[in-house]
């Protein structure tokens, strides 16, 4: 469910393949700069009701690890 949330806005907004939009994908292998990570955290908190500090979004390398948090909390 967060993942395919993702997956849309990473293609829209971010011009992201989806197909590489895997739960293993780093913001880095998607090209994603650390403003577009954070405009990306900022919408999820929004759609899902789950704050997502500035420390936990740094800790983030891959998708995994924000879906996992997302998801963790849901």
């Amino acid at each position: 469910m967060v993942l395919e949330t993702i997956r849309r806005l990473a293609a829209d907004r971010y011009a992201c393949d989806e197909e590489a939009v895997v739960l293993a994908a780093t913001f880095d292998e998607l090209n994603i700069t650390d403003d577009e990570k954070a405009d990306l955290a900022v919408t999820l908190e929004q759609l899902y009701g789950v704050e997502v500090p500035s420390e936990v979004l740094g800790e983030c390398e891959t998708l995994e690890d924000l879906v996992g948090y997302i998801e963790d909390r849901l």
